[in-house]
């Protein structure tokens, strides 16, 4: 099962890396988010009694690789973190620590934070993606989403107004952070 959710999530990162080239940043996080959640779910898969393995180690080094090329931060330092207090062989080490100043140099140049009061207009679960109108200047924002979460997102707000606090990443991708009914 690691095996397979590894490859998988190496396929969505070839695939991420493609979109990225063709600069279509949107597809491109879209994409490395699902890479990231599987190698995530192999890391986690791997037993506790074989949490000291290399394999396991490259698995934590990849998923933090795979969050900070989507723009999730928080996760990549939390699995940096994890891989770096073990005893993980001394190439992860080095990886890892090259991850961390990629993270830091990320983190400094980080996105801004946005806020959106809008309509929800559109939704592709393929894609991880919505699409708001913003009721103001009728701009359209397409916004990457917790693919965990977009059927709920869909279901609660299809076709209302509301509030979107996100983030927009140096790519110019979005990244939802909270969505909310407008008051």
């Amino acid at each position: 099962m690691v095996t397979v959710l590894h490859n998988k999530a190496m396929e969505f990162a070839d695939e991420a890396l493609l979109a990225r080239m063709e600069g279509n940043n949107e597809a491109s996080v879209s994409l490395f988010e699902k890479a990231f959640s599987l190698e995530q779910e192999a890391a986690a898969s791997i037993k506790a009694e074989d949490q000291s393995s290399d394999s396991w180690y490259i698995l934590i080094r990849s998923a933090a690789s795979l969050a900070l090329n989507c723009g999730k931060l928080q996760e990549a330092g939390a699995l940096i973190e994890k891989g770096l207090s073990g005893k993980p062989p001394a190439f992860i080490v080095e990886e890892l620590k090259e991850l961390k100043e990629n993270l830091s140099e990320a983190t400094e140049k980080k996105v801004s934070q946005i806020e959106i009061i809008g309509m929800l207009t559109y939704a592709n679960a393929e894609e991880s993606q919505i699409r708001l109108q913003d009721l103001k200047s009728k701009e359209i924002y397409n916004i990457t989403v917790p693919s965990h979460l977009i059927n709920e997102i869909v279901k609660s707000y299809w076709a209302d107004i509301v509030q979107v606090k996100a983030q927009r990443a140096p790519t110019g991708s979005i990244i939802l952070d909270k969505i909310t009914k407008a008051a």
